[in-house]
């Protein structure tokens, strides 16, 4: 008997393939092996997807560590971790666009922008999400990079280790960003920034995981890395808008105060 995914030989009484360790199937397909077999791979605790998210919650030196070690079998790895966040993104996106976008409330610090400009601009960036996304990638690496790096990481490694950070970010926030969209969209900008907060916080929490720091050296270097965070962040969204200006997704009259 060979294997149907990598053609080994294989005993009869494997129930995996010792090559690629795909499991053996040696059954028609019924309702019933089908069920079980959505069952196993979807809702099963220690499936790939739930264990990423686990460990990423809970201890994320373990799946940053492992990926960098060359284990990638145990957790998702992090360019499929990413397509997952995107996706879930862009739903996120499309629920806005579709439910809530005419009741959300932009002008939340009274600068008298109108909400039609604020929607214009938040319609270009829904339509780039999937870039402007990623662009957040190298401002947390280099960031983590540059302060965090005890473990002697070199750059790409950082990449990995902000990819599972960003898309851990956007997986989590998912559920209540949705139900915040539904019911209280008045209330979406408010909340929005206080997520913003918790993407430094998460982000600052992984990278100081990953390695071992004093009270003192923790807490200058956390400074550093927020700051440098911060002023990426910063950067990327005044050359957001500069983009927008200038491709005439925005004009100067969309950012005119409302005459009272």
């Amino acid at each position: 008997m060979n294997c149907k995914n990598c053609d080994s030989n294989l005993r009869t009484d494997f129930a995996y393939c010792p090559t690629c360790g795909a499991r053996v199937v040696q059954k028609r397909l019924t309702f019933r092996n089908l069920a079980a077999d959505v069952y196993e791979r979807v809702f099963n605790i220690d499936n790939t997807i739930f264990r990423t998210i686990r460990d990423l919650t809970v201890r994320p030196e373990h799946v940053i560590h492992a990926y960098v070690a060359g284990i990638r079998r145990k957790y998702m790895n992090p360019l499929n971790y990413l397509g997952l966040a995107i996706f879930i993104s862009g739903a996120l996106f499309y629920a806005m666009r579709k439910f809530a976008m005419d009741r959300i409330n932009f002008d939340v610090f009274g600068t008298g922008m109108t909400n039609a400009a604020s929607v214009k601009i938040m319609d270009a960036v829904m339509e780039y999400s999937s870039f402007v996304f990623l662009l957040y990638i190298p401002i947390i690496g280099c960031s983590g990079y540059l302060t965090l790096n005890r473990q002697d990481y070199n750059l790409p490694e950082y990449m990995v280790a902000s990819s599972y950070a960003l898309a851990h970010i956007s997986i989590l926030t998912f559920l209540p960003s949705l139900l915040i969209m539904l019911f209280l969209p008045e209330h979406y900008i408010q909340y929005s920034l206080i997520m913003m907060l918790f993407m430094f916080g998460y982000s600052l929490w992984a990278f100081l995981r990953l390695g071992t720091y004093s009270l003192a050296s923790g807490l200058g270097r956390s400074i550093i890395f927020l700051l440098l965070f911060f002023l990426g962040y910063l950067a990327l969204s005044l050359g957001l808008n500069m983009v927008f200006f200038l491709t005439g997704e925005v004009s100067l009259e969309d950012f005119r105060p409302i005459e009272k």
